[in-house]
């Protein structure tokens, strides 16, 4: 391989391992890894449903935002995000994470957080 930026082009080098970001075999691999965080939190009795429908993670890209009506149930719920990661040799970034509450009661909530062992910080707003 080599990088072209513009009209030049670096010298070829090579790779060993990976999946060209953009190909169309990416999407699908992340999809199959992604889809494990899915049915095992699904699983779970915490997160939010609507009728029957889990809607306790959604994703886009390569977010994953984690939905439940309880502290501890979302503990549990990042507890098993850990567990499916290293399971599947993947990892969260615990400092691009945050917890918010929303709510009558969110300013009653002070239990801390954690990703691994890796504190979360409760936040007021998140920007994205």
């Amino acid at each position: 391989m080599n990088v072209r930026w513009g009209s030049h082009c670096s010298q070829f080098f090579a790779v060993f391992n990976g999946v060209r970001q953009g190909s169309v075999l990416s999407l699908t691999i992340f999809n199959v890894f992604i889809n494990v965080f899915i049915v095992r939190l699904r699983h779970l009795s915490f997160g939010c449903h609507l009728r029957s429908m889990f809607i306790g993670c959604l994703l886009y890209a390569d977010d994953l935002l984690l939905i439940c009506p309880s502290v501890r149930g979302l503990q549990t719920m990042l507890d098993v995000c850990v567990s499916t990661a290293d399971s599947v040799c993947l990892s969260f970034n615990a400092y691009k994470s945050h917890c918010l509450a929303i709510g009558k009661l969110s300013k009653l909530v002070s239990e801390p957080m954690s990703l691994g062992s890796v504190p979360i910080s409760w936040v007021t707003s998140v920007k994205y």
